[in-house]
């Protein structure tokens, strides 16, 4: 089935406040930055599939992501040929998001050895509105627990 609906957002906002003896405070903002982007849902390279799922992982273990071969929430087998968006959020413990061992996929992290450590109650998003192509040799993403272990949930915004 189809997705009806998909999109990224992500924002920081902020108030500065300097306390001044014997005069009102003051105030800068609030200010923001904020990013949004809502892939095609149709045309020659749609956004379609999304996979999603919570984890709890032991220490240092880990769980290998085969874009090319995941399974939805619909039990529908996932054959994913690019990638829009990544979101991982660690509620428990820490784990780390880094390129998969065998045919890494690259995106969002590239270089040697790159890495994305998300720490209890922290969270990590990255999306953009143009794919990234995913194929049998650039398909794999990896998150590894920290060591005493990580609970986290992940979901990735795809198209087949």
């Amino acid at each position: 089935m189809a997705l009806t609906t998909a999109g990224v957002n992500g924002s920081i906002s902020w108030i500065q406040t300097k306390t001044n003896t014997g005069f009102s405070n003051t105030i800068q903002g609030l200010d923001s930055i904020s990013a949004s982007v809502s892939p095609s849902l149709t045309g020659a390279t749609p956004a379609n599939v999304v996979y999603a799922e919570e984890r709890t992982l032991s220490a240092s273990a880990s769980q290998t992501y085969d874009l090319q071969s995941l399974t939805d929430f619909l039990s529908q087998s996932l054959v994913m040929t690019r990638a829009f968006a990544i979101a991982i959020s660690c509620s428990d413990g820490q784990v780390t998001l880094q390129q998969g061992t065998s045919n890494p996929l690259t995106w969002p992290l590239s270089g040697t050895a790159p890495a994305m450590v998300v720490p209890s109650g922290g969270f990590f998003v990255f999306g953009q509105a143009t794919a990234q192509t995913v194929s049998a040799s650039v398909k794999t993403l990896k998150v590894t627990a920290g060591g005493s272990g990580g609970t986290y949930k992940i979901a990735i915004l795809g198209g087949q």
